[in-house]
This record gives structure tokens, sequence and C-alpha cells, in this order.
């Protein structure tokens, strides 16, 4: 599943959904939904585990639900599902990945998975960018499947990040 080496490069990618489900999850199947979503979210990263999918029952009655947490190649996926009384139930994730994300792959995913009502997320290209590059950030809403609206924001003044990432020490660290 995980491209190559020689086709390989650390992209440094996240992407952070916060996001309202369309009916409560059956608790009695956390692991195979959960499971489910995970194996579907690493193909199409392109990713492997490192490491055992752990799956964890809220503890904190106020708050139940579910959580879960898998370390990839050079990253991770977690989640934190949760279904108060009288609330509606949702779900926080974030991917790291450090092969490219396809965020809109992982909306599809998500909503055949877990049907997503309203949404927001964040995608960050977390690139230090040694060169000057940007550093990219998406501000993203939608419903269900659909991309409502998306913002992106870049480095302002990209003369002045080239000059902060090539400075010795950070700023914070000068006396």
């Amino acid at each position: 599943m995980t491209p190559a080496p020689s086709n390989f490069t650390l992209f440094h990618e996240i992407f952070i959904l916060d996001a309202y489900i369309q009916r409560k999850l059956d608790e009695s199947k956390k692991d195979s939904i959960t499971k489910n979503l995970v194996n579907d979210l690493l193909t199409a990263l392109r990713m492997d585990p490192l490491g055992d999918l752990n799956i964890f029952p809220a503890v904190d009655l106020r708050a139940p639900g579910w959580s879960f947490i898998i370390p990839i190649t050079t990253s991770h996926i977690a989640g934190h599902y949760f279904e108060g009384p009288g609330r509606r139930p949702h779900i926080r994730m974030d991917t790291y990945s450090c092969a490219s994300v396809n965020w809109r792959k992982l909306i599809d995913i998500l909503h055949k998975h877990i049907g997503l009502e309203k949404w927001r997320a964040t995608f960050i290209d977390r690139q230090i960018g040694v060169d000057g590059s940007e550093r990219m950030m998406v501000d993203i809403y939608g419903v269900g499947d659909q991309v409502l609206d998306e913002r992106k924001l870049f480095v302002q003044n990209p003369a002045l990040a080239a000059e902060y990432i090539s400075r010795e020490a950070p700023v914070a660290a000068r006396v």
C-alpha cells in the first residue's frame, strides 16, 4: 500500500474534521465501523499501519461514545465519536499523513461510512519551507459529501517567511 521509497516524498499534511452525523452509530458495532473506516482511509492515503488500531470506549459518560487511534507510516489517524443525551451525534477526527492528502476523497469515505451531516474541516500543508515556500491552510465546510465553501490561506509575506526560516536560532531563543 505504501509507495515505494523511490516514489515517496514527505509532505506533512493534516486534515482536521469536526462533523455532525446523520444518526447515532451502533456502539455494539464500534469495532467493525471503525476498522472499515480506517481501512478505507489507509487505502486512500496509500499508507500502512505501524501498529494496531486501538479503540477505547468512553469512560466519562458525560461524553458517551468511543475514541480511536492508529499510527501509520510517519503519521496517525485519530478520532472521537460522541453521542451525548439530547445532543446530535458527532465526530472529531484528525488525519495526519506524510503522503499527499486528497481531502475531498477523505470526505467521500467519511460520508460513506458514518453519514456526514453539517461539517467543518481544516486542511494544513505543514511544510517548513526552507526555500521560503508558502505554508498553506484551507478552511472548508459542507454538508454530507458536498463541499459548500473553501477558503485558502497562505503566508502573506513570502520574503519575511524566507528570512525567518533562514535564521540560525528562533527569535524566542535569542538574547
